[in-house]
This record gives C-alpha cells, structure tokens and sequence, in this order.
C-alpha cells in the first residue's frame, strides 16, 4: 500500500498558541488525527484585503489520514479563528517515511484495515 493513499500531513497557521492547542484535543479526541505539532512563533507576510501583512503566527502540523483529511480539514476551519484559516494538505512519501510511525497514524485515526 503507497503512503500517499494513506497518510496526510496538515499544515495550518493560527493566530496564537491557544488555537491549535485546543484545536489538537478536539480532533485528538474525535480520532481524526494521531498527532499534532505546535511550532514556535513564525513571521507571515501576505496581502490581504490588498493591504500588505506582516504577523506574528504560530504554525501547527497535524497528523492524519487521507481517508479522513477532509474531514479532518473541516472539522479545522470549524475550529479555526480566521475567516479564510491556511490549512494545506501534504502526502506522505512512504519510501521516506518510519513505515511503524505511518502505521500508527493509520491505526490511530481508524483507518488501518
């Protein structure tokens, strides 16, 4: 079975560290993902409502299936503070990965046979 019809990678940028700390017990505790990191503080810049940005943010990645990654992105942007929140889905290469860490991220959001 490739990795890459399995397992997702979220990425997602949140206001503050609050957001994807509860964001992560929600979907921890729905078993949409088996894990979450939240990374210190990162600088964006970006134009929105044509104004040019610059904030503070902090990024979180989120560990989950692919057969549960739109569920898992909804649930997200239910969650999300932002309007429009950045959540990006990435596959996951097998060949590169820790075959038993992909497994476990299978086996914890349900979706390993």
């Amino acid at each position: 079975m490739s990795c890459d019809d399995t397992i997702r990678l979220l990425y997602t940028t949140w206001p503050d560290e609050s957001g994807p700390h509860a964001a992560a017990a929600t979907l921890l505790s729905e078993k949409l993902i088996a894990c979450a990191n939240i990374l210190g503080p990162s600088t964006s810049i970006y134009r929105w409502e044509s104004e040019v940005q610059t904030e503070r943010e902090i990024v979180a990645l989120f560990k989950t299936s692919a057969a549960s990654a739109a569920r898992t992105c909804a649930r997200l942007t239910e969650l999300h503070p932002y309007d429009e929140p950045c959540i990006v889905a990435l596959p996951v290469d097998r060949a590169g990965s820790a075959p038993g860490f992909l497994d476990w991220v299978a086996d914890e959001t349900g979706e390993r046979p």
